[in-house]
């Protein structure tokens, strides 16, 4: 199984790694330092799906174990046409033909050091399908990982340490734009004149929330410091929080008018959904 080095898997210098060391057969990359565990016949399953399709990437769902030694499912959606998310989730493992990773490593010009996976992958989109297998075809074996690291993950956009990061997978997925001609001719956009109507801000930033004590400041501090030409406020939802969230939320309203809190009759409100509604 090719596999790079945790701290530099993401990087171009690890997609070329792994193009080089690839032969003729079905290359197994694996995105995290997990380990996998093949379910019988799972590898040759997703091997021969990639030869009998022509397909750039096969993926499938897969277990993980936890520390108690039970078994979890993870479902994973179907791959569309056109989906640029930098953290689409391709599970633990994907497998690539190896025809085209060499062309696709081979047209990389740009040295990423986070975005290498993300480059790649959109390149592999261009040269064939992506196929997602709703099978459960491997078990991937990891350290436990704490809810409050979870919530420091799923903020982990806000940090300003990770700015490089957002950068460069801007810069890959307008190359990969460009690349298809579908990069939008902004000098071509109408201009809407707002002074016909009265907006009390012309944007806001909508944040749903429950039980984040550790990156709510963050994330709330985070957006009200962006600069912009025009008015804007930040509205939180803050689902049932019972671990300080509530209290972090209303000291920074206190001095902060823009910061709008809203917090639904029925707590918890059911899901993410239930936050936006």
């Amino acid at each position: 199984m090719a596999k790079a080095n945790i701290h530099s898997r993401l990087s171009t210098e690890a997609m070329r790694h792994i193009a080089l060391e690839s032969g003729d057969s079905p290359v197994t990359i694996n995105l995290t330092d997990d380990t996998i565990d093949f379910n019988p016949f799972g590898r040759e399953r997703l091997e021969r799906t990639l030869k009998e399709t022509g397909a750039a990437i096969v993926y499938s769902d897969y277990h993980t174990v936890d520390t108690d030694g039970s078994y979890c499912r993870h479902e994973l959606i179907d791959w569309q046409p056109g989906a640029l998310r930098d953290d689409f989730d391709f599970g633990k493992i994907v497998v690539v033909n190896p025809g085209m990773l060499r062309k696709a490593v081979s047209e990389m010009t740009e040295e990423y050091a986070a975005a290498g996976w993300y480059d790649l992958r959109l390149r592999l989109s261009r040269l064939g399908d992506i196929i997602h297998l709703p099978e459960a075809l491997y078990t991937a074996r990891t350290a436990a990982v704490s809810d409050d690291a979870k919530g420091e993950a799923q903020f982990s956009y806000v940090d300003p340490r990770n700015r490089s990061s957002q950068i460069e997978m801007e810069k890959a997925v307008t190359a990969h734009l460009h690349a298809l001609n579908a990069e939008v001719d902004h000098t071509q956009l109408n201009h809407i004149d707002f002074s016909g109507s009265d907006f009390p801000v012309e944007a806001s930033v909508i944040i749903p929330v429950r039980d984040r004590h550790r990156t709510i400041a963050d994330a709330v501090r985070s957006a009200l410091s962006q600069v912009a030409d025009f008015d804007f406020n930040v509205i939180v939802i803050d689902n049932g929080s019972t671990d300080g969230t509530s209290e972090i939320l209303d000291e920074i309203a206190s001095t902060e008018p823009r910061l709008k809190i809203i917090r639904p009759t029925t707590q918890p409100a059911p899901g993410i959904g239930g936050c936006w509604n």
